[in-house]
Order: C-alpha cells, then sequence, then structure tokens
C-alpha cells in the first residue's frame, strides 16, 4: 500500500467513539482495500474521541500495517469535536469526513472527489437527492429524520433536504474556512458519551452564508444500527443548537469578512 505524501490529493477524517467491534469487524481494512486501487494519493486520520474501549489501541495496531493511515488521539469533546481535529490536520488538497460504520457506499468516494476538483467547494452526501437508494432504515428514523429536516429548511437551508449524513467534503482552504467561522461548535460544552448533533447544520449554514458552491451528492446508503443513540432525546437537543445557529445567523455571524479572499 503506499503511504501517504506531503500533500495527498485527498485526506479522509473518520471520528471514532468506541468503535473497537466496527474495527475488529474489518471496516478499516475494507476502506483500504477499497483506496489502495485508486490512482489517487490519499490519507486517513481516524480521530479517536477519547473511547474508554479498545478502539485506540487497534486502530494503533492497524496503522502500524497502512501507513497511508495514522490516529489522533483526541480528550472525548464528541464527534463534531474529533472531525474539527481531523479537518484541520489534514493535508490533503481535498478533504473528507465519513462515518467509522461505511453506512454510505464507498464508490461515492471517487464520485465526491470528481465533484470537488471540478465544480463545487462543498459536497454532501444525501439520501434524499434524486437518485439516492436508502436501505434499511426504520420507519421511527425516517419520520424523525423528516420532521428534523423540514425544521432545518423553513428556519435555515431551504432545498437542502439531508443534512445530516456523515458524508462530507472541502476543498481543505474551504474546510479550514468553515472551522473557524463556527459559532455553536466551536467552543460548545463536551458531550458525555456519543451523541448526534446539529454540527453538519452549522457547516452548511456557515457555507452558504460565505458564498460556497455547495453540490448534493445522491449515495447509496443503508442503515447500521446504532443502539446507543437515542433518537427522541437527541431531536430535542439539535433542536436547540439549530435554534442557537438560527440565532447566529441574524446576527451575521457567518458572513465572511470583507477581505477574506476566494
Amino acid at each position: 500500500m503506499r503511504e501517504a505524501k506531503p500533500e495527498p490529493l485527498l485526506s479522509i477524517v473518520v471520528p471514532a467513539y468506541n468503535e473497537a467491534q466496527n474495527v475488529r469487524n474489518g471496516v478499516l481494512a475494507r476502506l483500504a482495500d477499497y483506496l489502495a486501487g485508486r490512482p489517487y494519493s490519499y490519507e486517513v486520520l481516524v480521530a479517536d474521541d477519547g473511547s474508554v474501549d479498545e478502539t485506540a489501541s487497534l486502530v494503533e495496531a492497524f496503522c502500524r500495517e497502512h501507513p497511508a493511515f495514522r490516529l489522533m488521539r483526541n480528550e472525548h469533546s464528541g464527534k463534531a469535536q474529533s472531525v474539527i481535529a481531523g479537518l484541520m490536520a489534514a493535508l490533503g488538497r481535498h478533504v473528507m469526513f465519513m462515518d467509522m460504520d461505511l453506512a454510505t457506499s464507498l464508490e461515492h468516494i471517487d464520485q465526491l472527489l470528481e465533484a470537488l476538483q471540478n465544480r463545487a467547494d462543498v459536497v454532501i452526501a444525501s439520501r434524499e437527492a434524486k437518485g439516492a437508494v436508502r436501505l434499511g432504515a426504520p420507519w421511527r428514523r425516517r419520520f424523525l429524520g423528516k420532521a428534523f429536516n423540514l425544521v432545518i429548511q423553513a428556519l435555515l437551508l431551504p432545498g437542502y433536504w439531508d443534512t445530516q449524513c456523515g458524508f462530507k467534503g472541502f476543498r481543505r482552504e474551504v474546510a479550514r474556512d468553515l472551522v473557524n467561522s463556527l459559532v455553536v461548535f466551536r467552543d460548545g460544552p463536551p458531550p458525555s458519551g456519543p451523541r448526534v448533533t446539529a454540527f453538519d447544520v452549522e457547516l452548511l449554514v456557515a457555507a452558504r452564508e460565505r458564498g460556497y458552491r455547495i453540490y448534493q451528492l445522491p449515495v447509496t446508503w443503508r442503515h447500521v444500527k446504532t443502539p446507543r443513540v437515542n433518537l427522541l432525546r437527541e431531536s430535542v437537543l439539535m433542536l436547540r443548537e439549530v435554534l442557537a445557529v438560527w440565532r447566529a445567523r441574524r446576527e451575521g455571524r457567518y458572513r465572511p469578512s470583507p477581505d477574506r479572499e476566494g
């Protein structure tokens, strides 16, 4: 397997919290096998969010056998902060993040990269765009997801039918600009345990306010059961975060300074 170059074409950030079982089940090996056949240079940063199981040690062992993979050890502060740390440390010309469970088909990595190279500053996977395929999602999850999305569209992002799919890409300088523009998730209080948040919403609101070209990529996505997630409780917490983003947007806090390039 090729080693990561000083500036690979693509950096992939994979946040992880207590993912030892997924690592044992070979998800990183599947990703490595897929990337080994690609014609471009790459690196994979596994951003561990202070896992209390064997995630970090298992990933560390995997990285020793796969030089293009590296482990980032972070204190437990939530998925958003792990993604942020990975995006800021990435060396690639283009950067993306994806979930450890590989729910989104790996074939879309190439499509995401092609869109970034040719027509977009930001690419977001969509399970609702024309041509997308969603496999196995329980009706309760779909209902809550659609209800949440209607709120997002009404308040912040009309025309975006899926903000929460954990598969997004950016030109590197755009990713860093967006991270630096965050308000709600820049210095938020650390969570306890895993949580789904409105981090993706804030990223997209900042991207839109700052005039970046956003492309919605239809994907094939399969539901992976995650018993750790309490959808009802987290929907309430996410709504609070959405309202905080709405207030920050109303105050103009995501707008670029007049001297920003690009």
